[in-house]
Parts: C-alpha cells; structure tokens; sequence
C-alpha cells in the first residue's frame, strides 16, 4: 500500500529555516504499528497522520505518541489547504477540537488555558533539575496544560536560557505529567520578543524541540495566570542552540485576546512531497 507524505518546515521564515516535519495524507489512520513504521522511514522530528476529510489526526514522535501538537495541527492544516484548496476550519484536540484559521502570512491554532497548577517542585529542585542558579529562576513555576500539561519555568537572562543543561532524571521526575512525558519550557522574555526552549525527557535521556506550539500556547496560559495586560501579542524564538552551519531558527507568534483566548501562529512551507510502500 502506498503512503503519500508531504515535508514541512514549520515556524518558518524562510523555507530553509524552521522546524522539520513530515505530513502523512491518509483516508483513514492505519494502525499504530503502521504509523511507527512510517514515521521511522523518515525520521523527522515529528510524523503527523491526518486524515483527508480532517476527522483525525495523530503525532508520532520518535520517543512516543504526542497526546498534542501544534505544529502537527498547523502542517495538518497547510496540507489540506493545498489539496482541497480550503484550510479546515478545525481538527481534533485533546481536549476538544482545535480551531484553525489563515492569513496571508501565517497559520494560526486557538487554545484556552483552563488547566493551572503549581508545579510539584520548590525552586532549588528546578534549578538543579535545569542545571541553573536558583536566582536565574524570575517567577514561580506552574504546570499550564491547553493540550498537553508541561511546567513553565521564567528564567531571568537570555544567557541563563543558553546555558541551561537539564538533567534527564531529575527533569523526568519533576516534569512528569501524567502521559508517560515529562515536558518543560523556560524562557526569557524582553519587551515583545521571547527566547524558548523547550524539552522532553525520560529517565536517560533529554530532547530538545526547536518548534514546539504547544509551549508557545502554554507560555500564553503562564501569562494568563499570572496577570498580563491584555491583549498581549508575543514575538517567540526558538532553535538558538543549534549547532549546525545552517540555522534552523523558529519564529512563533503568541497572540492573547481581551477574550483571554490564546493564539498561536507561524510560516508554513510544504518543502516536498512523495510516497512510502509498505
């Protein structure tokens, strides 16, 4: 059977630059075995399966299936505006469907941040779990869930951001949210633009997102819960911590109404197309 795949570069300012995925066009979603198998054919950061008539979706990243993604939702979304010539006005979400939309610059996601904890840890515990000072940390850390739980962390300076180093077992105990993942996003934060970072983590090892939406729309449930003027619009960069010769940096736009509806939104460039046989 074969398999049609699009690659994607998303949160992207220019083709070259961005978070790589790849999208999977699909009539139905195969089973998970399939899926993996698919997914590890390319080896992208993130595998996302949608089916043609937008009733489902699913997001395989190399460690396990993401309960979320909006970057997933977004390349879902660009890809059936390119074969159907409309972008879908929702795909399913964890917590409901997600609503979708486009302008000429941008795909955008909408979430609401209805989920707030405070994190389970005090603030020496995070900082040995990041590997930073405990003064670097700005403000209490709170677990935000608006599709998938990850505790936010505020950091003080854009260089304690860069030098962070977690530690997967600390990371992965005090993280954990319940989904067999452990998720956690610190930033820095100067006037309207954002430096992010952004891990996953098991008991051996920590993974770094250079594109991750929903951090972005858990950063705009942070604010939320603790008193931002409103609206707010944010500028969000990711990928600073490549080490590549070519950059991959991440442009991610936040975008916090009066309504307390959270927006997130970013570039979308289908880079290329073909097809897995199975």
């Amino acid at each position: 059977m074969q398999y049609p795949f699009f690659l994607i570069n998303g949160f992207a300012e220019r083709r070259t630059s961005g978070s790589p995925l790849a999208v999977f066009l699909v009539d139905a979603l195969p089973d998970d075995a399939v899926m993996r198998q698919l997914a590890y054919q390319l080896n992208q950061p993130e595998s996302v399966f949608v089916t043609r008539n937008a009733d489902a979706i699913r997001c395989i990243a190399p460690q396990f299936t993401l309960p979320f993604s909006g970057l997933a939702q977004l390349a879902a979304a660009a890809v059936l505006h390119q074969e159907t010539g409309r972008c879908p006005e929702r795909l399913p979400g964890r917590y409901g469907p997600i609503q979708l939309s486009r302008d000429e610059h941008a795909y955008w996601f909408r979430a609401w941040a209805n989920r707030t904890q405070p994190a389970a840890a005090g603030t020496m515990e995070i900082a040995s779990a990041l590997g930073v000072d405990a003064r670097d940390i700005a403000a209490p850390a709170l677990m935000i869930d608006t599709g998938l739980a990850q505790l936010m962390v505020q950091l003080r300076s854009r260089q304690a951001v860069l030098q962070a180093a977690p530690h997967p077992a600390l990371l992965a105990q005090l993280a954990s949210n319940g989904q067999h993942i452990a998720q956690l996003a610190l930033w820095h934060r100067d006037g309207d633009i954002a430096m992010l970072r952004f891990f996953s983590s098991d008991s051996f090892n920590v993974y770094e997102d250079f594109g991750s939406g929903s951090a972005v729309a858990n950063l705009g449930g942070w604010l939320l819960a603790t008193g931002c003027d409103l609206p707010c619009r944010l500028k969000v960069e990711q990928g600073h911590t490549i080490h590549r010769p070519n950059t991959r940096l991440s442009v991610l736009h936040l975008q916090i109404g009066a309504d307390r509806a959270i927006a997130v939104g970013g570039r979308i460039w289908i880079v290329g197309e073909g097809r897995i046989e199975l």
